[in-house]
């Protein structure tokens, strides 16, 4: 086969699920209506993501997106805190 490229096809609902960052939810729906085994559903439905990288929500940050954050809110408060005491003494 020569560098033949091939869509993959989900049922509507699943990449609703996909969409909403519920890929176990996607994955589940793939298996009820289709029948397939969950290793197959599994490849089918990441498959479909690497096929299409912007179905991911825009809203959704990895983890340590969120720990950079979480760390940078700290320090910014920690420094407020620090401010104050200093400004009022």
């Amino acid at each position: 086969m020569d560098n033949m490229h091939y869509k993959t096809h989900l049922p509507l609902s699943a990449i609703g699920a996909l969409a909403l960052g519920q890929k176990i939810q996607a994955i589940k729906i793939v298996r009820q209506e289709t029948a397939l085994d969950l290793k197959t559903a599994k490849e089918l439905v990441e498959a479909y993501e690497r096929e299409h990288p912007d179905i991911r929500p825009v809203h959704q940050h990895t983890q340590s997106q969120s720990l950079i954050w979480l760390w940078l809110s700290l320090i910014l408060l920690l420094c407020g805190v620090a401010s104050w005491f200093w400004l009022s003494h």
